[in-house]
């Protein structure tokens, strides 16, 4: 081989290794079409922008020109290849090749899943099985699964209609809006280190349009750039996913028609919010659309259901909610007896929680809560006793909370019960000082309760500092020699960090009191179980069997009303009823039950009881209005028997329970671990 032939065979193979895999697809498609094509065309086949085709045609031009090869454009009627070179055709030959080979990698299921997620919930596609295979690389097996997958997050408002003109997505816009919502917090579910707005909209990049995300996105940065609140960056979070998804199906033409009914006095007051019309100017200006005004009343409803801001008189808002918010400080502190009853900032933040709260749940907007587990496992029998405390305003307002909802009010109740207690103080220490102490503060602020006092300090300046009345340290640096608990972090805090810095926070700090009483009164505990309703070693295997059997038993016996079974059933779907991952506690609504009864059963093998967490030990309760003052003690007892048998080797011990008796003894304190 000639010195010029080698070096023009590692010209071109030096072009092959320069060009990305999605150039080599653009190249091989406009090889292929011998029309004239917008580059739009071109971008929905690829999944990209116009912006990302035209910047690889920039990049390609250098390498177009080496091999005679021209992008012929045309007013009005888009781009085309021109290529007669033989050096050309060979060019683009092994370029096809190349993609050929590519094509032999295939796709994760979650991959494919935001594919078809943005084919047909954001783009509203008509797709078929074969070409869903075809462009995805995988058998129409699969793609029924990732059809299924997808089909999880719909309400009864969307639903999939496949017929001979093929699979789409049939709904109400503020529904098709809901699904790609929970799409989207499932997506960033996956990711490890989703802790920041930027990262949020790193991982929605591949399900939006480039320029529409983008947009948003720097306009929630120029809106908390002049907040003057201590928002939640949950709730900011929440808001961005929800404007950005409005924005996105604006933008392409779907709009909505009808917004959520919201049936709570005042709310008229929020209509044609000045804040959520500048939003709007500042986004369509930029992208060039328009938004409806139904929109701009729908970004105004975000923006109050996310507590951006409230624009209404604070006085009428009070008079509306506050027999409730006493009603619920007053059921609580009975339930846990500690009179909170004069608490006026627990007071006044319940105020200003529950009526944004109703609207969102009224507007059908979900608010997800980071801590929900380290809530529920940390603070669970005051969870629970939240739960049934709430039942009244969830009646009186027709709505039903979540479990999110549940842990943001338990959050509030917990704060107030350590103002009672000690102040407790965490040390903040960074290598040089303020700043990035700061930044480390402006993260965790929001996480603990009000009653922290935080102190900024140098790490020179930790040795001479005194520590006595110091819980435990957060430091972004190495430290030696310090008598206190520390907890390293990131300079950025992530949602690691955040959990690490909570469980300090549980276990070290001098305001957590484990106020509850696990001792039950001998007459109560005989009372609540009854050998009739428990059921040991069954072998059931699914999560409806095992339900259905111990209901079927209070039904029987006239324990519980009619629609307890079904009460019991919404509960489930609303949140997670897992403890410590291994047991489930079952309930219904207290106005479900004609009197209280606890209802038990174990399973010779562990039974699915939600996507990720197989249990063997069901508590079933059914607690009667009259008896909700004594949950406390109730719920703290079954906690603690939960916690002993964890500590042991609980599924030889379950399996060793030979008679209901067995399991009464358990609970009244009288057996040993493990059974003899």
């Amino acid at each position: 081989m000639s010195s010029r032939n080698m070096a023009a065979k590692k010209e071109e193979v030096s072009i092959l290794f320069d060009i990305t895999k999605r150039q080599a697809k653009l190249i091989e498609l406009m090889y292929r079409k011998k029309e004239y094509l917008p580059a739009k065309y071109y971008a929905d086949c690829l999944h990209v922008s116009e912006r990302t085709i035209f910047n690889d045609l920039t990049k390609l031009k250098e390498i177009f020109k080496v091999l005679h090869i021209e992008i012929d454009k045309k007013p009005n009627q888009g781009i085309k290849m021109r290529s007669d070179a033989a050096t050309a055709d060979k060019f683009i030959q092994q370029i096809m090749d190349k993609v050929k080979a590519e094509k032999n990698t295939s796709y994760s299921s979650l991959e494919r899943q935001v594919f078809i997620a943005k084919w047909l919930l954001v783009e509203n596609r008509t797709v078929t099985y074969q070409s869903l295979s075809m462009d995805l690389y995988i058998s129409t097996t699969s793609i029924i699964k990732d059809l299924e997958q997808i089909r999880r997050f719909m309400d009864d408002e969307v639903k999939l209609v496949s017929d001979i003109k093929g699979t789409r997505v049939h709904g109400t816009e503020i529904g098709i809006q809901r699904t790609i919502k929970r799409f989207a917090y499932y997506l960033i579910e996956q990711e490890l280190h989703n802790y920041s707005l930027s990262a949020y909209a790193k991982i929605l990049e591949p399900l939006f349009n480039e320029n529409v995300l983008d947009r948003v996105y720097e306009s929630m940065q120029e809106l908390i750039a002049v907040l003057d609140l201590n928002i939640s960056e949950q709730y900011l979070k929440s808001l961005f996913i929800s404007l950005l998804i409005l924005t996105e199906r604006s933008y392409q033409g779907y709009h909505l028609n009808a917004l959520p009914e919201v049936q709570v006095e005042g709310t008229e007051y929020l209509a044609n919010y000045p804040l959520a019309v500048h939003i709007c100017h500042n986004i369509s200006s930029h992208l060039g659309f328009t938004y409806t005004e139904l929109e701009h009343r729908y970004i105004s409803d975000q923006l109050f259901a996310h507590r951006i801001e409230v624009k209404v008189n604070n006085q009428y808002i009070e008079k509306l909610f506050s027999r409730d918010v006493k009603q619920m400080i007053s059921d609580v502190s009975e339930a846990i007896e500690i009179d909170l009853n004069d608490d006026e900032k627990l007071y006044d933040s319940l105020i200003y929680h529950v009526f944004p709260m109703i609207y969102r749940l009224k507007s059908d907007i979900y608010v997800y809560n980071p801590l929900l587990n380290e809530i529920k496992n940390n603070y669970g029998v005051l969870f629970r006793i939240i739960w049934y405390v709430m039942e009244n305003l969830e009646e009186k307002y027709d709505i039903r909370l979540t479990d999110d909802d549940i842990a943001f009010i338990t959050i509030h109740f917990q704060v107030a019960i350590e103002r009672k207690e000690e102040m407790s103080q965490i040390l903040i220490v960074c290598q040089t000082g303020l700043v990035t102490s700061d930044l480390i503060m402006s993260r965790i602020k929001n996480l603990l309760p009000a009653n922290i006092q935080f102190r900024l300090i140098a790490k020179p300046n930790l040795r001479e500092e005194d520590l006595s009345r110091v819980d435990f340290i957060v430091s972004s640096v190495p430290l030696d020699g310090v008598a206190k608990p520390v907890v390293f972090v990131s300079p950025l805090v992530r949602d690691t960090d955040l959990m690490n810095i909570y469980s300090y926070y549980l276990k070290y700090s001098s305001g957590v009191k484990k106020k509850e009483d696990r001792e039950l009164d001998f007459n109560m505990t005989s009372a609540f179980l009854d050998s009739r309703y428990i059921f040991l070693n069954e072998e059931i295997t699914t999560k409806e069997a095992c339900l259905g059997k111990m209901i079927r038993r209070l039904e029987e016996d006239g324990i519980v009303k009619e629609f307890f079974r079904d009460s019991v059933y919404e509960r489930e779907k609303l949140g997670n009823t897992l403890v410590h991952g291994w047991a489930a506690v079952p309930h219904a609504l207290s106005s479900m039950a004609n009197e209280t009864k606890i209802a038990i059963m174990t399973t010779k093998k562990p039974i699915k009881w939600n996507n990720e967490s197989s249990v063997s030990f069901i508590i079933l309760l059914a607690v009667a209005e009259e008896d909700v003052v004594h949950i406390r003690k109730l719920l703290g007892h079954l906690y603690d028997v939960i916690l002993k048998l964890e500590s042991h080797e609980k599924n030889d011990f379950l399996q060793s329970l030979r008679k209901p008796d067995d399991l009464i003894a358990l609970f009244q304190g009288n057996c040993q671990y493990p059974l003899t």
